[in-house]
């Protein structure tokens, strides 16, 4: 039996819209022009072959009784066009995938609450499967406390009419909410990958994805200048992209992003990246995006990955632990203006495909107008091999660094640690770096502590490790330090990068882009750090076309060494004030003897200058001391 009272709710039972007296779509259709309420009693209702619609709809409510009741309907649930002030809320509705289970297109303030959504079938490559979907323009459209089981939770994208023909769906929203859901979602739980532009205030907060091969949450629209989109809170499961958004100004933060939950999993057959900034078909505009207090673990890729130009970039206290491929990497087709890598803990960064991950980083950026990189703990970088599996015979030797930061014009590396890096026992052919810059104009290296072991370092044996390295390894054999004969034009190769450094212009090539910086006012101040070395290179490696003031710094080498524990090669040089232990000697110099200042530093085997250094100059250094 169905009755309407004065206040405009309509009842529907499973016999009234069994029986046709009134349905679920008679009872719509009953409030639609002038508002009302939709009540279903519990029980099962099945909608047929076509969703209930809601066409020029307003103030507009379906109120369930929680999931028992059940909506069942074979080409979706509900769709909703051209309508404002719609609610569907607490019940529970299954359908076959072969169209969105709700679908809501040009609407204003639509709320989705409290529902339980089941979509079956909807295979990959069949362009169905989502629960809900978000066509042309959605203002101010609530999805809150849903359970949702499907193949893609929520999106906004092209879609299959009967025929199979594509229709293109482009989305603008504004003041989107989508909080508090449950999304198991075999490919997505929430994509947002065709055309789509955000305006106002538009919140994804305090979702749980599992499940997902794809991207847990795909965000790859374009933000208005006068817009912010915030990923917040939310807990994200993937084995493919955790997160991953466009380049035009979001901020994601606060969020858990883990791979495999299953700890006896192969990492190498693990999840993909943890989170992404990529471009999307809105094409890129630029804003300022921001990667802050996420914990993200378990990932057989990337932790934090930037392969798109932004503008400024702000990545701070974020926690990475257990990636295969890297910490926080800014790729050199990630162009910024500002980076500012703050606060950061990034602990087992442990590959398991050398072959494929030549030159794999801590952190590495690339490309920065001005980077700041600072107070960031990077612990245990490594290589694991499957058992007899030997560098060479797994695609080339390993190379693993700390912090790098490459082709970025002005930098300042302050405040961080770096520790263990590389494989316990590394072969003679690796590199293992705490920092390296390379490629700059202006670099300040203030006030770092790396070491590869905590251990003294004469516990290390005869490893490929340096704390520093500022310009690039010199090339021919490993213990060259340079020399008058040395050319002006030096070479080196970093990861999947060249360098070339000449007198007037250095370059840095990549496989899809190129840097160039002027030569001719390279600066670079290293000051209050602490860089231990090995047997085969010193612990730190200056190399500038420029000057250099290098001061107040501990340098440890090797006992057994031949290399300096410090080597300056610049036009101008500073070097006041260092302990240097180890190494013979101690100090080399390759600075024009006339553009040289050396003064108060304590060293065990002494300086060596390249030149004819004044005496008067050596007088005030100690030798023989530590």
């Amino acid at each position: 039996m169905a009755s309407a009272d004065p206040d405009r709710t309509v009842f529907v039972t499973p016999e009234s819209h069994a029986s046709g007296v009134m349905t679920v779509q008679a009872a719509v259709d009953s409030v639609a022009e002038d508002g009302g309420t939709v009540c279903l009693a519990q029980g099962v209702y099945h909608l047929g072959a076509e969703p209930v619609r809601m066409r020029a709809a307003r103030s507009v409510r379906v109120h369930g009784q929680g999931p028992g009741t059940l909506l069942i309907g074979a080409r979706g649930g509900f769709d909703i066009t051209l309508s404002a002030f719609v609610t569907l809320e607490d019940f529970a509705l299954i359908s076959s995938g072969h169209r969105p289970g709700i679908k809501v297109s040009i609407t204003a303030v639509v709320t989705v609450r409290r529902l339980t959504v089941l979509i079956t079938g909807g295979g990959e490559g069949s362009g169905q499967g989502s629960a809900i979907q978000l066509f042309h323009a959605s203002l101010r459209t609530r999805i809150q406390d849903c359970d949702i089981a499907s193949r893609i939770g929520i999106e906004a994208r092209e879609y299959l009419d009967d025929e199979g023909g594509v229709f293109r769906a482009h989305l603008l929203t504004t003041d989107l909410e989508i909080s508090g859901n449950l999304l198991m979602c075999s490919w997505s739980g929430v994509q947002f990958s065709g055309s789509a532009a955000h305006m106002l205030r538009n919140t994804i907060r305090g979702n749980t994805v599992m499940f997902a091969q794809g991207a847990g949450l795909r965000l790859l629209g374009a933000l208005s200048p006068w817009a912010s989109f915030d990923i917040t809170d939310n807990h994200v499961q993937s084995k493919g992209v955790g997160i991953e958004v466009g380049a035009s100004g979001y901020t994601v933060r606060d969020n858990t992003v883990t791979g495999d939950p299953d700890p006896d999993s192969d990492p190498e057959t693990g999840s993909g990246h943890g989170i992404v900034l990529r471009s999307g078909e809105s094409g890129v505009l630029r804003g300022t995006t921001r990667i802050a207090g996420n914990r993200i673990s378990r990932i057989g890729g990337v932790g934090i990955l930037v392969r798109v130009p932004t503008g400024d970039l702000d990545v701070s206290h974020n926690t990475i632990e257990g990636a295969g491929e890297g910490g926080i990497v800014v790729t050199e087709r990630g162009r910024l203006a500002d980076a500012v890598i703050v606060g950061n803990t990034l602990r087992d960064i442990v590959t398991h495909r050398c072959g494929e991950t030549v030159g794999t980083n801590g952190i590495r950026v690339v490309g920065a107008t001005r980077a700041l990189v600072g107070s960031n703990t990077v612990r245990n970088l490594t290589t694991e091999f499957d058992d007899g599996e030997e560098g060479e015979e797994a695609g080339g030797p390993d190379h693993r660094t700390g912090v790098a930061v490459l082709a970025c014009r002005e930098s300042r590396i302050h405040s961080n640690t770096v520790e263990r890096i590389g494989r316990a026992d590394p072969d003679e052919d690796e590199r293992c770096l705490g920092i390296h810059v390379s490629v700059f104009a202006r670099t300040t290296i203030e006030d770092n502590v790396c070491r590869r072991v905590p251990e003294d370092v004469d516990d290390d044996g005869h490893t490929p490790w340096s704390g520093l390295l500022v310009g690039d390894d010199p090339g021919g054999d490993e213990g060259d330090e340079g020399g008058p004969g040395t050319p002006d034009i030096r070479t080196g190769h970093i990861g999947p990068y060249v360098s070339v450094v000449g007198d007037r212009v250095s370059y840095l090539i990549g496989r899809h882009t190129a840097f160039a910086h002027a030569s001719q006012d390279v600066s670079a101040i290293v000051s209050a750090n602490t860089f231990t070395g090995a047997a085969q290179h010193p612990a730190a490696r200056i190399d500038v076309a420029g000057d250099a003031v290098v001061s107040a710094n501990q340098f440890r080498q090797h006992g057994d060494s031949d290399p300096a524990a410090l080597t300056v090669r610049a036009r101008t040089a500073t070097v006041t004030a260092n302990r240097a232990r180890g190494g013979l000697p101690s100090i080399h110099l390759d600075v024009d003897p006339r553009w040289l200042a050396v003064l108060g530093n304590i060293t065990s085997g002494g300086i060596d200058p390249e030149g004819d250094i004044d005496s008067k100059w050596l007088k005030l250094n100690v030798k023989g001391v530590l």
